[in-house]
C-alpha cells in the first residue's frame, strides 16, 4: 500500500468537497463553504482574498473582496500573512511536536505545514476565503479566523474543490485543538479529523 497515496486521499476526503458534495451555499460563520459558494467570488485571470466578519448571531457583518496581490506567507502552522496582513487559525496551537510524519518522511512540522499549505494557497488556489467572529480588529493581534481555498480548474479532469486548511493542519498533526480552563475543546468541529489522522503519524515523530 502507496502510503503517501493513502494520506493524500485522506487529505482530500476529509477536508475537501467537490461542488456538489459537502459544505454550505450560504454565508456561514462556522461550516465550510461549497464549492459552489466560492465560485461566486472568481475573477478570470486573478486570484482573489474574500474576508467575512460574522456577528455574535452568525449574520455575515462585512464582507471584502480583493485581489491577492502577494503570495501568502505560511510563518507556522497556525499563522498566515495575506495581503501583508496578519492571521492566526482560529482555537488551534501550532506544532505540539517538532517532527511529524509527511510524504512518508519525517519532517520538521513548521517545514510540512509550509510545503502543504504553500502548494494550496500559492499554486493552486483561485480563491481564498477568510472567515472571523472579530468585528473590529485589534492593532497587534491578528484576527483569529477560519480559511478555505477553492481549488482545481473546473472541468471534469480537475473539478473544483475545497481545501479547508484548520483541517488540514489537525489531521497532519501540525497542529493541535486548543481547550479552555474547564478541558472542553475549541474546536469540536475538528475532533474527527484529529482522530482520523493519528493512525498516520509514526511513533518516532516528537
Amino acid at each position: 500500500m502507496n502510503y503517501g497515496t493513502v494520506i493524500a486521499a485522506l487529505l482530500l476526503s476529509c477536508s475537501q468537497a467537490v461542488a456538489a458534495g459537502q459544505g454550505v451555499d450560504d454565508a456561514d460563520p462556522f461550516q465550510q463553504p461549497s464549492a459552489e459558494y466560492l465560485k461566486q467570488f472568481v475573477q478570470t485571470g486573478e486570484r482573489v482574498f474574500v474576508y467575512e466578519r460574522y456577528d455574535a448571531n452568525g449574520k455575515l457583518y462585512q464582507r471584502d473582496a480583493v485581489p491577492l496581490a502577494t503570495p501568502v506567507e505560511i510563518k507556522s502552522a497556525t499563522e498566515r500573512v495575506i495581503n501583508g496582513v496578519e492571521y492566526k487559525l482560529r482555537g488551534l496551537a501550532a506544532c505540539p511536536k517538532t517532527k511529524i510524519t509527511y510524504k512518508t518522511e519525517e519532517w520538521n512540522c513548521t517545514k510540512a505545514a509550509q510545503d502543504y499549505e504553500g502548494a494550496i494557497y500559492n499554486g493552486r488556489a483561485s480563491v481564498v476565503l477568510c472567515k472571523t467572529l472579530v468585528l473590529k480588529s485589534q492593532v497587534g493581534v491578528p484576527d483569529a479566523v477560519s480559511c478555505f481555498s477553492l481549488v482545481g480548474a473546473g472541468d471534469a479532469n480537475d473539478p473544483y474543490m475545497v481545501s479547508y486548511d484548520d483541517d488540514d493542519m489537525v489531521f497532519m498533526d501540525a497542529a493541535s485543538i486548543l481547550r479552555n480552563k474547564d478541558g472542553k475543546s475549541l474546536r469540536p468541529d475538528l475532533e474527527h479529523s484529529s482522530d482520523l489522522g493519528k493512525p498516520f503519524q509514526s511513533d518516532e515523530a516528537n
